[in-house]
């Protein structure tokens, strides 16, 4: 034991030895002992609570496993200086795949992936959800006042950054696996984990709540977490069983009509999400309609010229998003003098690349990834979304916006800084870790307001 620890016990011994003196007790060391004990019981009981509370879990669902990368980060070295240069495409310097990530639900955490399905909407399983609050406008000069569904973002709620997401997909191989089953036909859950730290009193309850937040800190978390889980695609029968409802969802300028699966979310833990994001006004969970996938116009390649109209689930624009290595080390070298290096997750695409030098992709128009090819459709616009840091969830005031305004407002007609390409697949089945990209075609880019 260390003498500060020493020094700690004494004082503890001494003081209750005074009070013992004054309530004129026998001063023994059985009495100091029991007395001790009697003080320190609270304590001894939230350290015994936290050493024996395990986190609360659901089981997995049956017949799924868990999607997601196994073993560190593909973007772990993401800060190393070899990426920050790049140079001409060649057997020395490969364009490839550097990571992977999709977003069951927007603007929450990603789920890292060693290779993915391409469907029509981007990434398999990509943007699918999307929280949104109910809001209620000022009253028009005629007294009438319009309440709507709009989705919510990290813009407005950066601790979504601290919101966790599972994806759980049929598996043959997987425990309590029957075609039949209502999670392989629902084509597994998504699992959504957040933080919320209960209050905490003297009561019984109380010790166990503050023992469940010593445990989360003895376990290396900040907090104790939360969960819930929903059908990835449900079925008819429970939608009608849960009494879904298809309703009009703001999503910038869009308004679709999406699934309202917020039944699917016990009241209780919806309020603590609310109390965890700072959302005051009514919350829910959306999905979008796989029967009414939001088209896109605007930059997106012509029907007539491909064959399909660009669709989309709950992206704020196009299918797919990808971003260059070396152009995020260069806005990070920007950046005032005292501010950490940026990770590349603050800009939340879906594929990490490396090997061109910074902004080469700006005027990429078609490109070929792996096996598949896509057509770049235009250059990604930027709010101050990657002001939040994804560890933490907290949002800076200024950066890396205002870095990226000084140089990178790029595109005609915008007055927004841009980084990273907006991507409409064309033929592509998948794509994965270590594909090699070759660009077919390089041309303008231009923002179109939709």
């Amino acid at each position: 034991m260390s003498p500060n620890k020493f020094n700690v016990l004494d004082s503890l011994v001494d003081s209750v030895y005074d009070k013992c003196n004054q309530l004129g007790l026998h001063s023994s060391p059985l009495t100091i002992a029991i007395t001790i004990l009697v003080a320190l019981a609270p304590f001894l009981a939230v350290l015994i609570l936290a050493i024996t509370q395990k986190e609360e879990r659901l089981p997995p669902p049956a017949g799924c496993r868990k999607l997601g990368l196994q073993g560190p980060s593909n973007l772990s070295d993401q800060f190393s200086s070899k990426y920050s240069q790049g140079g001409d495409r060649g057997p020395s310097n490969p364009w490839k795949v550097k990571a992977l990530f999709i977003y069951p639900v927007k603007s929450c955490r990603g789920i890292e992936l060693e290779k993915s399905d391409i469907v029509s909407t981007g990434l398999k399983y990509d943007r699918q959800f999307t929280f949104a609050q109910y809001v209620t406008g000022l009253p028009t000069l005629q007294g009438k006042v319009q309440s709507e569904w709009t989705f919510i973002t990290q813009r407005t709620f950066p601790r979504m950054a601290k919101v966790e997401v599972e994806m759980w997909v049929p598996d043959p191989e997987a425990p309590g696996y029957s075609p039949d089953g209502e999670w392989v036909q629902s084509e597994g859950c998504v699992v959504v984990r957040f933080p919320f730290t209960p209050d905490v009193d003297l009561s019984f309850e109380g010790l166990k709540a503050y023992g469940s937040i010593v445990a989360a800190k003895l376990s290396g978390k900040a907090e104790p977490m939360v969960e819930f889980r929903v059908p990835f695609n449900p079925l008819k029968g429970r939608q009608k069983m849960l009494r879904y409802k298809s309703e009009k969802l703001k999503i910038w300028k869009d308004t679709p009509e999406a699934l309202n699966v917020g039944t699917e979310v016990p009241d209780e833990v919806m309020a603590k999400l609310k109390y965890t994001l700072g959302v005051a006004n009514p919350m829910t969970l959306f999905r979008i309609d796989p029967a009414k996938y939001r088209e896109v116009h605007k930059n997106a390649p012509k029907k007539e010229d491909v064959g399909f109209q660009t669709a989309i689930g709950m992206q704020d624009s196009y299918p797919m998003h990808i971003m260059n290595l070396a152009s995020v080390h260069h806005v990070s070298s920007q950046l005032p003098k005292g501010y950490p290096p940026l990770s590349a997750l603050r800009y939340r695409a879906n594929v990490f690349f490396t090997g061109p030098p910074a902004f080469s992709e700006d005027d990429w128009k078609k490109a070929r990834i792996g096996a598949g090819t896509y057509h770049i459709s235009c250059r990604t616009t930027r709010c101050k979304l990657p002001n939040v840091d994804p560890e933490t969830g907290i949002a800076d005031r200024n950066e890396p916006s205002t870095t990226m305004r000084e140089y990178r407002v790029i595109d005609q007609g915008s007055k927004n800084a841009c980084l990273g390409m907006q991507v409409t697949p064309l033929d592509a089945k998948e794509i994965k870790v270590g594909d090699e990209i070759e660009v077919l075609e390089r041309g303008e880019h231009y923002w179109l307001k939709e």
